[in-house]
């Protein structure tokens, strides 16, 4: 819980320090409380180094940090068009991040993965049983070969 906190912490501190570097235009598109809340939320003493150089892709922000920009841009910053584009952007995301996730835990698979899993196991287990009884002598078996073993010494 901590470890998110600080993450969403770190994140505000980012936007609020973009949100430095914005045109004035763009801030005021911005509500007020959002901003109080970008400000209270930040933490002066995180330091961050943005190259004006570079674009804003290219900047090293977390990814809650990009997730915030890009819901500020979605809900403040964009006309109905930007929108609609950035809407399709959002649902070709979500569709890819579900195709991996039943990919990744079909439940189909799940049941064929633990099928073979219980099979392999079964047939390790034959073969233990097997080796096992292979190099088993019975009680009269070890006697009797004792006793050879005591007549061909002589």
């Amino acid at each position: 819980m901590i470890g998110n906190n600080v993450s969403y912490i770190k994140a505000y501190t980012e936007v609020n320090c973009l949100l430095g570097y914005l045109p004035q235009s763009y801030i005021d598109k911005l509500p007020k409380k959002l901003i109080e809340l970008i400000q209270n939320q930040s933490n002066e003493q995180y330091n961050i180094n943005i190259d004006t150089n570079k674009s804003l892709l290219e900047q090293e922000f977390s990814k809650k940090t990009k997730d915030l920009i890009a819901v500020i841009k979605y809900n403040y910053w964009s006309t109905d068009e930007e929108k609609q584009q950035l809407k399709q952007i959002f649902y070709e995301n979500e569709n890819r991040y579900q195709k991996e996730l039943l990919e990744r835990y079909n439940p189909n698979d799940i049941f064929k993965k633990r099928e073979t899993k219980i099979e392999m196991t079964q047939q390790e287990e034959t073969e233990n049983n097997v080796q096992m009884e292979l190099y088993k002598e019975s009680i009269f078996a070890r006697f009797f070969n004792k006793i050879k073993n005591l007549f061909r010494r002589k």
